[in-house]
């Protein structure tokens, strides 16, 4: 995704960044793992790391309209 992208709502070119998710140990960056999720007795969710996708969040400065991807290509901006 080479190209700017507009909001939806007011047409402003938005802003890459991203969500975070906060934990005990610190603070990470908002993942997707495809299918269902399976409990886990210790870690809450079971997961595989090689599954997780890095989610980017963009965001309109004019309106605050926010709009998530998980893919990488929006990470190479």
């Amino acid at each position: 995704m080479d190209e700017a992208i507009n909001c939806l709502r007011c047409h402003t070119p938005m802003e890459s960044g991203y969500i975070t998710d906060n934990t005990y140990g610190g603070t990470l960056q908002q993942t997707w793992t495809e299918g269902t999720p399976k409990k886990s007795f210790w870690m809450g969710i079971k997961i595989s790391r090689q599954e997780l996708v890095p989610v980017t969040t963009l965001r309109c400065p004019k309106c605050g309209y926010l709009e998530s991807y998980a893919s990488s290509q929006i990470d190479d901006r």
